[in-house]
């Protein structure tokens, strides 16, 4: 079990270190994968940025994840996707998150300009569970990005199976048979407001324009 997110960030670091100081860039999925990636960047040298894609439910089962979407509408199709993609309004679903994106991409970022070629791209985030976000950016990375690794402290072993299929490398501290939540394996896994994440993209931000 992992104290808090920078315990883990520590932990897994140990794991990346042969990136250290590489042409790579991490990242991070809001709001505590950037708690975790912020420590990574530190540890390894290398830069921080955020990527993010919004689950897909259906308008019925609105906590049942059967897709995602990125910010330029790409979408990862779950295996329950043909299922209940018929449903009324489940168009108005899609939209609404595909917009949802962009507006915290724009909270974060500021744009959406991604410089990823010839680049190794760590995708960070404090935990794993469907896996349906990530595969929706792992999709979309692989349009760009020369290598991608996903990095997490814990990830379930179904889940890893899945996004094995990408033919990515996965790197995590624990990976369980038997799953209930990302939580479960944190002693304390507050909620982070995006006002901490905000500003810590703002240091990197900072760093990264003394340093070039």
């Amino acid at each position: 079990m992992f104290h808090d997110r920078i315990h883990a960030a520590k932990l897994l670091a140990q794991k990346l270190l042969f990136l250290q100081n590489t042409n790579s860039v991490i990242l991070a999925i809001p709001r505590g994968g950037v708690i975790v990636g912020a420590e990574l960047a530190k540890i390894l040298g290398i830069p921080l940025d955020v990527i993010i894609s919004k689950k897909i439910t259906p308008p019925s089962y609105p906590e049942y994840a059967i897709g995602a979407i990125t910010y330029d509408g790409m979408m990862y199709f779950g295996h329950e996707w043909e299922r209940y993609r018929s449903e009324p309004r489940f168009q108005e679903e899609i939209q609404k998150k595909k917009q949802e994106v962009m507006r915290q991409i724009l909270a974060y970022r500021g744009h959406t300009k991604y410089d990823l070629a010839e680049k190794t791209v760590i995708l960070v985030d404090d935990g794993i569970a469907t896996g349906a976000t990530a595969c929706a950016i792992l999709q979309w990375l692989q349009k760009s990005a020369t290598q991608i690794i996903l990095a997490t402290p814990v990830i379930p072993y179904v889940t890893s199976e899945i996004i094995k299929r990408f033919g990515v490398q996965i790197i995590s501290l624990e990976t369980p048979m038997e799953f209930s939540s990302v939580g479960q394996f944190y002693r304390k896994f507050d909620q982070v407001p995006d006002a901490i994440v905000q500003n810590i993209l703002k240091k990197f931000s900072a760093q990264s324009k003394q340093g070039s």
